[in-house]
This record gives structure tokens, sequence and C-alpha cells, in this order.
């Protein structure tokens, strides 16, 4: 009981802040219940052969499975419990919760950072250029993958290395007949042609 309850305190804001953000949560609970299962098994295990370590091979997996399924409904429980005495948030109306994906991305960046605006993302080279209202950072990482991290948040790529945040756009300028979005950090990010459409569409031109 022990072992699970350190377990569940420790998992549990890992798996949900940090590991899968914004995620199902029956994922997340599925994840936490694996992670807990196991030193609830061990210890178990342990007692029941008498800290021998001469455990019966073929009923471990088994075993596993008792408790992770078990875990699995005490935590559903506890969560369902949680939601109807409002300790914790829920979906309004019915409707799914809109989990924004960028504190999560954030979390990729110096302490700091944590719960910054964010503004844009740029590549340059293999880094990738974190703008914030709390200045820039350089972070090892692809635009692709920044842009797949991203999914849901509000913003859209302007051009082949930018993406940006809606709300981080003071406002359109051209520079030599170019076409640009300056951030409210005074950054003009780049939009190219093939991008454009996609821009007006968003209503930032």
């Amino acid at each position: 009981m022990l072992a699970g309850t350190a377990a569940t305190a420790l998992a549990g804001p890992w798996v949900f802040n940090r590991l899968l953000p914004g995620r199902s949560t029956i994922l997340q609970l599925a994840v936490v219940a694996a992670i807990i299962s196991f030193p609830v098994w061990l210890a178990i295990g342990a007692f029941e052969t008498g800290f021998t370590g001469s455990w019966p091979l073929n009923d471990l997996p088994m075993q596993y499975l008792r408790i992770f399924a078990i875990s699995m409904i005490v935590l559903g429980g506890g969560y369902i419990a949680a939601r109807a005495l409002g300790m914790i948030g829920g979906p309004a109306g019915g409707e799914p919760a809109e989990i924004s994906p960028v504190p999560g991305f954030l979390e990729r960046l110096p302490a700091k950072y944590r719960g910054a605006a964010l503004y844009a993302v740029s590549s340059e080279d293999h880094y990738l250029r974190v703008h914030t209202d709390r200045g820039e950072e350089l972070i090892l990482m692809r635009l692709a993958d920044a842009m797949r991290e991203l999914d849901g948040a509000d913003g859209l790529q302007t051009h082949r290395s930018w993406w940006v945040a809606r709300d981080g756009v003071a406002e359109a300028s051209r520079d030599n007949g170019k076409q640009m979005l300056v951030l409210k950090s005074g950054v003009a990010a780049p939009v190219s042609r093939s991008f454009a459409k996609a821009v007006r569409d968003a209503s930032l031109t």
C-alpha cells in the first residue's frame, strides 16, 4: 500500500503534466496504473515468498495484470470522485476540454520560461529558436517535430522555417514587397508565398 501511494504521488503529476499533457485521460490513467503497479507487484511478491526471491515465474504476468486492473479501478474511481467534487476541472457543457499543448512544449526550455506566452518558433540549422514574451531560447529540435508537438495550438506555419502563434502577432507589414508578421517582441516573421493564403484566412494580414 505504501509503495503504491508513493508511486502514485510521484507518477501522477509527471504523467499528467510532463509525459502526456493534454492526452486522453484514460491513456494517462493507464500509464500511471502501469507505473504504480510495478512496485506494488514487487512488494507483494517479496512478501508472499518471504523475501527469498524464489517466485513462481508462471504466475508473475497474471499477478501483475491483476494488480494493474485493480490500480485502474482505484485510479478511475478516484478521478471520477474528484471530478464530482470539483477538485479537478472537467469539460464544460459536455464538450471535450481544449488543453493547449504550449505549456508542455515550453517544458523543454529553462525554468524561467514556464508559463511564458509563446510567440513563434523558427528553424536555425539543426536548432529551433523559441520566441516568447520572456525572451528567446535555442533548443535542439526540428521544426517539423515542434509543429507536431504544437498541434492544436492556436497558430500556423508562415514559412518553411517559421511557425507563429496567433496571439504572438502584433501587426502585419511589408519589407521590400515581402509580407511579414511582426511579433510582439518586435521580431519580424516572414510569410512565404506558399503560406500567404493560410495567413490571410487566419485574418493575420
